[in-house]
């Protein structure tokens, strides 16, 4: 029997790519992003380099592109852009 899963708007499948890239940063480049220590340095280097892809697919600049940690904070700041932006006419 095939199954198909059809509850995408809650979580989804991760992409095998994505799992082979991701590897080295759940096992041996964990610091974090924003520590000055080696192990921080590393993780802010390869959120960069994620930053520029993600702007060259986009055809954005880099200070464009802001990840979130899930939908909920991405909703929020996308609330307090807009609204921002039209306090700001």
């Amino acid at each position: 029997m095939n199954k198909i899963f059809l509850d995408n708007s809650s979580t989804t499948r991760v992409d095998d790519r994505v799992i082979k890239a991701m590897l080295p940063y759940y096992s041996k480049i964990y610091g974090n992003a924003s520590s000055i220590h080696t192990f921080g340095r590393e993780a802010a280097h390869a959120l960069n380099q994620g930053r520029n892809q993600v702007a060259q697919l986009l055809n954005a600049k880099e200070n464009e592109i802001i990840f979130t940690a899930g939908g909920t904070e991405a909703d929020n700041m996308a609330i307090k852009g807009t609204a921002y932006l039209n306090k700001q006419k």
